[in-house]
C-alpha cells in the first residue's frame, strides 16, 4: 500500500515538472512580444517611403511654378485680361511739392465677366525706385488733369467682356532716380520689369 502511494506521489510531482519545464520555454520565446520580421521590414519601407514623399513634395515646391501672365510688345496679360501699355509721365500731384508718375493704358477684357481693372493692376504691378515701394498718390483736380481723371475713374468701374478703355496707372515719386517697374503674375512670379527716368 505504501509502495502504491509513493509511486502515485511520485508520478504527480513528474508531473507537475513536466508542466514547469513547458512554461519555462513559453517564457524564454514569448512569440507575442517579438515583433515578426516581416512587419519590421514593411514599416521600415513604409517610413523610407514616407520620407521620399516629403522629400519629393519639399522639391516640388521649391521649384518655379509656371507663370500665369505675360509681357509682351508693350502688352501686360493676365487672366485673360490685357494691359497696352500706350505712354508714360511726370505731372503734378495733389500733394504740394510732390510729382507723379503717371502710365497710360488701353485694357481690354478677354474674359467671360466684367473685370474692375485697376483691382487686377494693382494686384500684379508694383514700383521701386531705390529699392522702396511707392505709393499711388493722387491726381490733382485741375482742368488740366480733367481728361486723366476721368481715364482714372475708368479703371474702377466695370469693364465687360469683350470691352476695352483707355485708363491709367500712378505712382508717387520720392526723389529723381529712375524708377522701376515690377509686372508679376499671380503667383507673385516677375514677369517683366521696366525703368522709367523721372526726369
Amino acid at each position: 500500500m505504501s509502495h502504491v502511494k509513493l509511486i502515485a506521489v511520485l508520478g504527480s510531482v513528474l508531473l507537475l515538472a513536466g508542466c514547469g519545464a513547458g512554461n519555462k520555454s513559453a517564457a524564454k520565446t514569448p512569440s507575442s512580444q517579438q515583433e515578426p520580421a516581416s512587419s519590421r521590414s514593411s514599416q521600415s519601407s513604409s517610413a523610407q517611403s514616407s520620407h521620399a514623399k516629403s522629400s519629393a513634395s519639399a522639391s516640388s515646391s521649391t521649384a518655379s511654378v509656371a507663370k500665369t501672365a505675360t509681357f509682351s510688345n508693350q502688352t501686360f496679360t493676365i487672366k485673360n485680361v490685357a494691359f497696352k501699355l500706350t505712354g508714360s509721365k511726370i505731372t503734378a500731384s495733389a500733394t504740394a511739392n510732390r510729382n507723379l508718375f503717371v502710365i497710360y493704358y488701353t485694357v481690354t477684357n478677354h474674359q467671360n465677366t466684367s473685370i474692375i481693372p485697376s483691382d487686377l493692376w494693382q494686384a500684379a504691378v508694383s514700383a521701386t525706385q531705390n529699392g522702396h515701394k511707392l505709393g499711388t498718390g493722387n491726381l490733382a483736380f485741375t482742368t488740366s488733369q480733367t481728361s486723366d481723371n476721368n481715364k482714372l475713374n475708368r479703371t474702377v468701374m466695370p469693364v465687360k467682356a469683350g470691352q476695352s478703355v483707355s485708363g491709367l496707372a500712378m505712382f508717387e515719386p520720392k526723389g529723381s532716380q529712375t524708377i522701376t517697374v515690377t509686372f508679376a503674375d499671380t503667383h507673385g512670379q516677375t514677369v517683366h520689369t521696366s525703368t522709367y527716368p523721372v526726369n
